[in-house]
């Protein structure tokens, strides 16, 4: 997998010369990604299904940007963590290019000065207290940058962190690590840990779960950075038993009427602003200027439109409205504008995505039960391409009866008045046998196994 800077280079050349789609950074450099084995060095996870989860990710992550030309590179000083990564990604790999996914023998903070190889993004693993100091990488860094980066990392990050998020911090750009090695950014991982020395150790079972979603939480904080975005962590935490969202301050003022947000127009009864998880859609009805434009596609005062932070397909957006309704079962035959509006916005959102990829088909509708508070019509693409579509309720909560096409709830307003459903019922349709929705395969048993299959669709459209 390692190759010498000259075949690097002579690879890189022809995949440019022969790929009109691929994108470099503004300054026309590799943008790259250096991390260590996650969890594998103080959190004793075993190597070998660490290596497995790690590259599955990995895959998952470069074919749902395969035109884009970017370095992810493993970086260790022990050889036989770089050997099992190694025959773990050449069994899998598939026809994935070589250069995307690479292993280094070195360390990650002499990445340039010792290889030649420029990381403007590098990760280190720290713990759920948020300190420097808590493994060798973390001890060299501070040891480099001293406490000047930990009092940054406490100033974004005051609550403790949550095991498996990633946690971005800049560097200071007159340090020697930016100068000398070009590194801009840290990304801190909370990694999952079975060591039972130290405090919290988990179970295999749930460390598995949990290297997922930190590997899943690393590669999107890279795609993100990588593009001049923000990442947001998708939560901290106070204490053991509470947590609380990337939105908490924006909760807090979700309380009080915002002032494009009348009293009148208000169905609620129950307080606004408490922070739970279903309350995360408020905020951007009732301050989406306050968001970036990574988050939030349009706003008027009537509507905002805002990117699904879990999208299950290439393009997945949702469109709601400022009028505070907490779901389909509130509306009434007199909201039949209300839903004709969104479904008018919904067609407007999927003129523009078909105009950047003609290729791509579209649905609009409501989740029969929907998880979130306010109410909300999904836009999502056909494909159903992305790392975030991860299980059977994932996939049926879009491809069943569950999901209710903008027209089904016109039809039903004007016909019934009202919309009520068997809730026992619909919530069963989410536990179906996968099935394709595009073709009659009947021997769909297992999510990758579907992924697979939709990529070949995909690639045939």
């Amino acid at each position: 997998m390692n190759k010498r800077p000259q075949q690097l280079s002579a690879e890189l050349s022809e995949n440019n010369s022969t790929s009109k789609r691929r994108k470099m950074d503004g300054q026309n450099r590799l943008v790259r990604l250096g991390f260590p084995s996650i969890s594998t060095n103080f959190g004793d996870f075993p190597l070998d299904i660490a290596a497995e989860i790690g590259c599955e990710a990995i895959k998952e992550f470069l074919k749902l940007h395969r035109e884009f030309d970017f370095n992810l590179i493993l970086t260790e000083q022990d050889s036989k963590v770089l050997n099992v990564f190694e025959l773990k990604w050449k069994e899998i790999k598939d026809d994935l290019e070589d250069f995307k996914f690479q292993t280094k023998n070195g360390n990650l903070l002499r990445l340039k000065n010792d290889l030649g190889i420029e990381c403007r993004f590098i990760v280190v693993e720290t713990t759920w207290r948020m300190k420097l100091g808590t493994n060798k990488l973390s001890k060299q860094i501070f040891d480099v940058l001293g406490s000047k980066l930990h009092e940054e990392l406490k100033r974004l990050y005051p609550n403790p962190g949550v095991v498996g998020e990633a946690y971005p911090v800049k560097i200071p750009k007159d340090s020697d690590l930016h100068i000398n090695e070009g590194i801009e950014q840290i990304i801190f991982l909370v990694s999952p840990n079975m060591n039972t020395s130290r405090p919290d150790p988990v179970s295999l079972e749930k460390a598995k779960e949990l290297l997922r979603k930190t590997y899943n939480s690393m590669l999107n904080a890279f795609w993100e950075l990588k593009n001049g975005q923000e990442y947001r962590p998708i939560a901290t935490k106070r204490d053991e038993s509470q947590k609380v969202s990337a939105f908490d301050i924006l909760m807090k003022s979700a309380s009080k009427p915002s002032p494009k947000i009348s009293p009148e127009s208000s169905r609620r009864t129950s307080k606004v602003g408490s922070g739970e998880w279903n309350n995360v859609l408020l905020p951007y009805c009732q301050k989406p200027e306050a968001f970036p434009k990574s988050e939030v596609y349009y706003y008027d005062n009537e509507f905002v439109i805002i990117f699904d932070k879990y999208p299950k397909a290439k393009k997945h957006l949702l469109v709601i409205p400022r009028k505070q309704i907490d779901n389909i079962g509130e509306l009434k035959k007199q909201d039949l504008e209300l839903v004709r509006a969104l479904k008018e916005k919904g067609q407007w959102v999927i003129k523009k995505m078909k105009h950047e990829n003609p290729k791509l088909l579209f649905r609009m509708g409501f989740h029969a039960v929907p998880s979130l508070r306010q109410l909300h019509m999904h836009v999502i693409s056909q494909d159903f391409i992305s790392p975030s579509l991860k299980n059977k309720k994932h996939w049926n909560s879009f491809t069943t009866e569950f999901f209710i096409d903008v027209e089904g709830i016109e039809r039903i307003l004007e016909e019934q008045g009202e919309v009520k459903f068997n809730k026992t019922y619909y919530e069963d349709l989410l536990k179906s046998p996968l099935k394709c929705h595009l073709c009659d395969a009947k021997s769909i048993k297992f999510i990758p196994d579907l992924k697979k299959h939709l990529e070949e669709h995909w690639n045939e459209s």
